[in-house]
């Protein structure tokens, strides 16, 4: 059922192909594919909990209590990638999902088309456990003081860097990337979105909206990534290339967060991952209602239940993939490894407070271009990396 010639007409500009590995894992063999989500008629009656998400929220640990509970069978369709959600969504009758797990930023193009019942905050009691930055999500904001979705997980787009080779205090800026230690030392991930938005950070320092600049912004953002580029040894369109380069030591320092969690996981015990202190951009998914579902009352349930913290410490630590939770009691639920993996630790900085509190803060929520169309920035993101 996969029509992909959307798919490859977006990659080969830079756009949906490379949304991939910012979850994708080490030895990863999963794909989008049903999980075992049937196409249901309108003229049937309402049966499964139907589910439109990303990898890892159909998986057993996660789901299977809902389930028990409810005595109902969860049915998942499997997406890889914003545009890809978009299509799969845009192909089937009006009721086939009932709740959709998005990207923050993709979720005003739902709302565009009337596809999302908003949510009252009051009926997930669980927001209080959350973040504050996540009980009232810019991206996720309705009016009347609803929300359109839920926060379920997210992380960061910091910089990584192999500690034997680099520095704290040289990771701490986006700027110091333009080191002569790093020329032809660094590996990228292959995505406009976030590399431009922390190349707006690096220009315009902490501004909330990396993403909504001036026309004039963008072209500085253009010179600086230019002007980046013989520092660049690689692009990795997958999670796999950026640890080989760094494995390899063919590159010392990626622009890429969460890095250090990947190769702990793998042996490595000599990586760091830092939230500059101009900002770096931060990815959401969020859990929504589908304006449609034939099973409102238990797509609300499923919503509640993936605000928990219990069910929240199981999703984002997952053998394959690992995450942050916005319900910062998941630390009740893990064990001192985990908590220090995860930087759900006491930061020194800043007594009272996990380190994770500390880079939320520190960090904006991804988004798509506001004053530009999206082609306009892949076009300048393409410049950048044949220059």
């Amino acid at each position: 059922m996969r029509d992909t010639s959307k798919l490859d007409t977006a990659a080969s500009v830079g756009e949906a192909a490379p949304s991939v590995p910012r979850r994708w894992f080490l030895g990863a063999a999963a794909g989008a594919a049903w999980s075992s989500l049937t196409i249901i008629n309108k003229a049937q009656a309402a049966g499964p909990l139907r589910v439109l998400a990303w990898p890892g929220y159909d998986e057993k640990p996660v789901v299977g209590e809902f389930e028990d509970t409810h005595k109902v069978k969860v049915e998942f369709k499997n997406y890889i990638g914003g545009e890809q959600m978009l299509q799969y969504y845009s192909q089937v009758p009006k009721g086939t999902f009932d709740a959709i797990i998005s990207d923050a930023e993709y979720v005003q193009k739902f709302v565009a088309q009337n596809a999302l019942t908003p949510l009252k905050k009051a009926d997930f009691p669980n927001l209080k456990d959350f973040h504050p930055k996540y009980q009232d999500f810019a991206p996720l904001r309705a009016p009347n003081d609803m929300t359109w979705g839920i926060g379920t997980r997210f992380s960061f787009y910091g910089i990584s860097f192999n500690a034997k080779h680099v520095s704290d205090e040289e990771a701490s800026s986006w700027n110091n990337l333009f080191m002569p230690k790093f020329k032809n030392k660094i590996v990228m991930f292959d995505w406009y979105l976030p590399n431009m938005s922390n190349a707006s950070l690096a220009l315009f320092p902490n501004n909330p909206a990396p993403y909504d600049i001036s026309d004039g912004q963008l072209a500085q953002v253009k010179d600086w990534l230019i002007k980046l580029r013989p520092q660049i040894t690689s692009f990795a369109p997958q999670n796999q290339g950026l640890v080989s380069a760094l494995v390899n030591e063919d590159a010392i320092i990626t622009p890429y967060g969460d890095m250090d969690i990947e190769m702990t996981v793998a042996g490595y015990n000599n990586f760091k991952t830092v939230v500059p202190k101009e900002g770096s951009i931060r990815w959401t998914e969020a859990a929504c209602l589908c304006a449609d579902s034939r099973n409102k009352e238990l797509a609300l349930q499923w919503i509640a239940y993936m605000s928990s913290a219990k069910v929240q410490s199981r999703l984002v630590y997952t053998k394959g993939f690992k995450a942050r939770a916005p319900n910062m009691k998941v630390v009740e639920h893990w064990d001192d490894e985990q908590k220090k993996l995860m930087s759900y630790v006491p930061d020194p900085a800043n007594p009272g407070r996990m380190l994770v509190e500390t880079n939320i803060d520190k960090s904006s929520p991804r988004g798509l271009p506001v004053k530009q169309a999206e082609a306009a920035w892949q076009a300048i993101y393409n410049q950048f990396k044949s220059a």
